[in-house]
C-alpha cells in the first residue's frame, strides 16, 4: 500500500490540510464570482483602452490564466506584468488589476504606487497589506478578500475576481450562465476522478504523481493552455519541492527540442507532459503531433493529459485543478509537506532585512 491510499499518512504529511483548501477550489471560484460581480465599480472603468494585471507567483499565473482564455473568446488582450513599475505607454485609459494575496509583495506595490500617480485606472484585489490600507486611502476599487491559505491556493479568488470585473464592465460576453454548471463539473471530479477518496486504480491525478515520483517533469502547452501549463510548473515546484519546467508550443520548436539530444543524463530523467486542450486549432493539432513523433524519435518519455470540459473555461479550470492535485500527490508521495515553502520564505525575509524601506 503506497501513501496515496492511507488517510492517516497523508494527514500527517499534510498537516496544514492542504487537501481540504484543494477540495474547496469551486467553492472558492463561486464565491469569488459572485463577490466581483456585487461591488459598485465606477462607470467610467468600462472606458478602457488597455488592461494590465500586476502580480508575481499564483496572481500573476491567474493573470495568465485570464489572458488565455480571453484571448481564445475574443475579449480584450491582458497584458501579465511581472515586475517592479510599470509597462510604457499608460494613460487615463488603462485599467490596472493589482493583485497581492498578502498585500505587502514588493514588485507589486512598486506597480500599484505608479500606477496611482499616472491617473490610471486602478482595481486592487488583496486579503489586506499594505496595498489594502492605501487602496482604501486612495478611494479606489479594493477587493479585500477573506481566506486563510498559501496565496497559491486562492488562485479562485486571483482569477474569478477579475473575470467577474470585466464581465459587470460588459467588457467581454457575459459568461455567468455559465459559472454554475463549471463549478458543478468540477466538483464531479473532485468527487469521482481525481479527489482523496478516489483510489489509485481510477484516479487520474494519483496515477500521474506516481509515474513522475523521481523525475524531472517539463510541461508543454499551446494555444489555451500555456498559462495551465506554467501554473503544472510552479505548483510542482512549491507543493511538490522537484525541479519543473515549461515550454510553450509552438514556440517549443524553435529552440527547446534542439537540447534532447543532451546530456543524456536529463534525457533519462525528463518525462513532458504534453497538455492538449480540446479545441485547437488545425495548425495547433498539427503541432502536437509533431511533438509527439519528435520525443518518441529521440526517445524521451512523454505522457499527454488531454483537456475536459465544455467550455473554454471550465477545461482551463479543470487541467489546473488537475495539476494541484497531482502536485499534492506528489509531495506525499516524497513525504514532504505541500504546503511549507522554505526557500521562497528565507528570500523574503532576508529581503526585509536588508532593504528595510521596501
Amino acid at each position: 500500500m503506497n501513501g496515496l491510499s492511507d488517510p492517516a499518512y497523508i494527514a500527517r504529511i499534510d498537516s496544514q490540510k492542504l487537501r481540504l483548501r484543494l477540495q474547496d477550489f469551486p467553492a472558492q471560484c463561486e464565491k469569488a464570482w459572485k463577490m466581483g460581480l456585487r461591488i459598485s465599480l465606477p462607470v467610467d472603468y468600462r472606458n478602457v483602452e488597455r488592461i494590465v494585471v500586476l502580480g508575481m507567483g499564483g496572481s500573476a499565473i491567474a493573470g495568465d490564466l485570464l489572458s488565455d482564455f480571453l484571448h481564445r473568446v475574443d475579449g480584450p488582450s491582458i497584458e501579465v506584468f511581472r515586475d517592479y513599475g510599470l509597462p510604457g505607454n499608460l494613460n487615463e485609459n488603462t485599467l490596472i488589476i493589482a493583485s497581492s494575496y498578502s498585500g505587502n509583495t514588493d514588485e507589486t506595490l512598486s506597480g500599484f504606487r505608479e500606477a496611482l500617480r499616472q491617473s490610471c485606472k486602478v482595481i486592487a484585489i488583496t486579503s489586506g497589506g499594505i496595498m489594502g490600507e492605501e487602496a482604501k486611502r486612495a478611494q479606489i476599487p479594493l477587493f479585500q478578500i477573506d481566506y486563510t491559505g498559501e496565496p497559491r491556493s486562492a488562485l479562485g479568488f486571483s482569477l474569478m475576481l477579475p473575470l467577474a470585473i470585466l464581465n459587470q464592465l460588459h467588457l467581454i460576453e457575459d459568461i455567468n450562465p455559465d459559472i454554475l454548471k463549471t463549478t458543478h463539473f468540477l466538483n464531479s471530479l473532485i468527487q469521482k476522478e481525481i479527489g482523496l477518496k478516489v483510489p489509485s486504480s481510477s484516479n487520474h491525478a494519483k496515477q500521474l504523481a506516481t509515474d513522475l515520483q523521481g523525475r524531472f517533469p517539463i510541461f508543454y502547452a499551446g494555444d489555451y493552455f500555456r498559462g495551465v501549463a506554467r501554473r503544472w510548473k510552479t505548483q510542482f515546484n512549491e507543493n511538490s519541492k522537484v525541479w519543473s519546467y515549461w515550454e510553450a508550443i509552438p514556440e517549443v520548436h524553435h529552440n527547446a527540442v534542439m537540447g534532447y539530444q543532451m546530456p543524456d543524463a536529463i534525457k533519462k530523467l525528463a518525462t513532458i507532459v504534453l497538455l492538449r486542450p480540446r479545441f485547437l486549432t488545425p495548425k495547433m493539432r498539427l503541432r502536437y503531433s509533431i511533438t509527439e513523433e519528435l520525443l518518441s524519435s529521440y526517445a524521451v518519455d512523454y505522457r499527454i493529459i488531454d483537456g475536459r470540459g465544455e467550455t473554454i473555461l471550465a477545461e482551463i479550470l479543470a487541467t489546473t485543478l488537475l495539476g494541484d492535485y497531482t502536485s499534492f500527490y506528489l509531495a506525499i508521495l516524497q513525504g514532504v509537506n505541500p504546503v511549507t515553502t522554505d526557500a521562497i520564505d528565507f528570500i523574503k525575509s532576508t529581503w526585509q532585512e536588508r532593504n528595510p524601506s521596501s
